[in-house]
């Protein structure tokens, strides 16, 4: 019986037992009649959701020790969209619209500070938080219940990149970790049947949760929605679906997919070339560098022991009548999961770290913990030993990510609260970006830190001198800091974000007059942020036709500024 819907006041504390009168009194009286453990767990998982939500908030965005290019990634691209332009039609971009409508919600609610990357990461971690919770109802235990939706509310918010330490501050990359969420609310509903009172209960509503997780995962990444499709594929091989639950799925999936391609104004042609484009490029990239796949393999060999050790001590070896075929299905699951992680992590820009799997971890744990309740009371000292082992096995899955989450979420809030001014050099010169601070740091010193500050302040000096409002401005590097940051109409044209062979290639790339689109101002770098191996063949392929269309209009120490002929 679930615990979750059957709570029960526990024995020999009784409400009328409870002395009355005083403060202590009236307390512990409200906590003993909020019932069994699911009443105490649903105000422990909110009490500690909001704890998780809230301090995403105060971060806002945090003080960044790698990767500070990435930042205005995000702060350019939700700009865009706040001004009215839209990813695939009006620029070019190897990511679905989802990221940066999030970002632009969190611009609408900040004033378009800079911690609306924050205060965005806080509004999905609350999201997936209360859908993970709800999902794992009649699923999950209460105890893995509560980590399941926490560990999906922290995974989202840590302003750390995916395979870094957690003190490397960063929001670079947080996509990956609103995919890696998705995903593992679409893994949930896959790998375990809702245990209702009632035959197929929550069946449509599970669908409804996938098909809506996929279709977020289409507009967000295409890789995430790439692996969604063989992990749905196998639930519906395992699980003989009820009708409502393929219901629930295409209207799920419909609705949403709906909604974002009319956003998309339903030119899937465009959305269809730009994802072709990146896939063609990613390809390319895992072609030059096949060295560094098989160095993130073997990262991922402890990963790839802890789940054979888990499956192969979890099988006993006196098998009751017709559970072999139990067994032989958690298997596929576990290396389909593993696999699914291993491709995300070689396809993202991610050294380590395997979020799915930690998922995988809790449904485990869940079903060990209720195989056991409905087991014999007495069983042997062995098998309470491997239940403990098995138990280990599984924190071993899912703890490490968890722990590194809330530590990167408790550094960056110490990193607000106390920023280090010995650690940076300068700060940004526009009011709009005064909650911003990069670090210096031994690595990435042209992307971040006092290097790139001093570059930015010197690119919006030489702007405000030489140009308007009225002009809409390109920058020829990985990001182009400059339209959000001086409050100006960004360009129609250009890319999310840049690197040759490994967002677009030679063959596969906007041509000059998409790339150009109607921007009036070119600004280029003397030293650019993007490491040469991405820039070089950019810059190679579209200034000829820069040459063409501008005319060099001023410079600094740092820029070259090109105005339209």
């Amino acid at each position: 019986m679930d615990i979750l819907n059957h709570a029960q006041e526990e024995p020999g504390e009784s409400a009328e037992c409870l002395p009355r009168g005083s403060v202590r009194d009236i307390l512990l009286l409200s906590w003993k009649t909020l019932g069994a453990a699911a009443a105490r767990g649903r105000v422990l998982f909110v009490a500690c959701l909001l704890l998780i939500c809230g301090t995403a908030v105060f971060i806002g965005v945090v003080p960044t020790r790698v990767f500070g290019h990435d930042d205005f990634f995000l702060l350019d691209n939700g700009w865009r969209v706040v001004c009215g332009l839209r990813p695939h039609l009006d620029f070019y971009s190897p990511w679905g619209p989802l990221t940066f409508l999030i970002v632009g919600l969190g611009m609408v609610i900040s004033n378009a500070s800079p911690n609306a990357i924050g205060y965005g990461n806080a509004i999905v971690g609350l999201l997936v938080g209360l859908w993970g919770y709800r999902l794992g109802r009649d699923r999950l235990l209460t105890a893995p219940r509560v980590l399941f939706g926490l560990f999906l509310a922290a995974l989202v918010t840590a302003p750390y990149a995916l395979g870094t330490w957690p003190v490397f501050s960063t929001h670079a990359m947080v996509y990956n970790r609103y995919g890696y969420a998705l995903l593992g609310l679409v893994l949930v509903e896959c790998l375990q049947r809702s245990e209702g009172a009632e035959e197929h209960a929550g069946e449509m509503l599970g669908g409804i949760s996938t098909g809506v997780a996929m279709a977020l995962a289409l507009f967000l990444k295409a890789s995430f929605f790439a692996v969604c499709v063989p992990i749905v594929v196998v639930s519906l091989i395992f699980r003989k679906p009820p009708k409502r639950r393929l219901y629930g799925l295409a209207a799920g999936f419909g609705v949403v997919a709906f909604a974002f391609l009319a956003y998309l104004r339903f030119d899937i042609l465009r959305v269809a070339q730009d994802l072709r484009m990146a896939a063609g490029a990613r390809s390319k990239a895992m072609g030059i560098f096949p060295s560094g796949l098989v160095l993130k393999f073997v990262g991922q060999v402890p990963s790839l022991l802890i789940l054979t050790v888990l499956f192969l001590y979890r099988s006993s070896p006196k098998k009751a009548a017709g559970r072999w075929f139990e067994e032989y299905q958690l298997q596929i699951w576990g290396l389909l999961v593993f696999i699914a992680d291993a491709m995300l992590m070689f396809s993202n820009m991610q050294s380590s770290g395997m979020p799915l799997l930690a998922v995988f971890g809790i449904v485990i744990a869940s079903r060990m913990i209720s195989e056991r309740r409905g087991a014999a009371a007495a069983e042997s000292l062995a098998e309470k030993h491997r239940y403990i082992f098995l138990m280990l096995l599984c924190g071993m899955l899912t703890l490490p990510q968890f722990c590194f989450d809330l530590t990167g979420l408790g550094y960056g809030a110490i990193q607000r609260a106390h920023p280090s001014a010995a650690k940076y050099r300068v700060r940004f010169s526009t009011p709009r970006l005064a909650a911003l601070i990069l670090y210096d740091a031994p690595i990435d010193k042209r992307a971040n830190g006092g290097p790139y500050t001093a570059s930015a302040n010197e690119g919006i000096e030489l702007l405000t001198r030489n140009c308007g409002p009225g002009d809409r401005v390109l920058t020829m590097d990985m990001v182009n800091p400059f339209p959000y940051a001086l409050g100006w109409r960004p360009a129609r044209g250009g890319m999310a974000a840049v690197a040759h062979n490994y967002l677009f290639t030679d063959e596969l790339r906007p041509s000059a007059a998409e790339y150009f689109g109607d921007a009036t101002v070119v600004m280029v770098p003397k030293e650019p942020a993007l490491d040469r191996c991405y820039y070089d063949g950019y810059y190679r392929i579209y200034s000829p036709a820069m040459f063409e269309r501008y005319r060099l209009a001023a410079e600094s120490e740092s820029w070259w500024l090109y105005k339209l002929k």
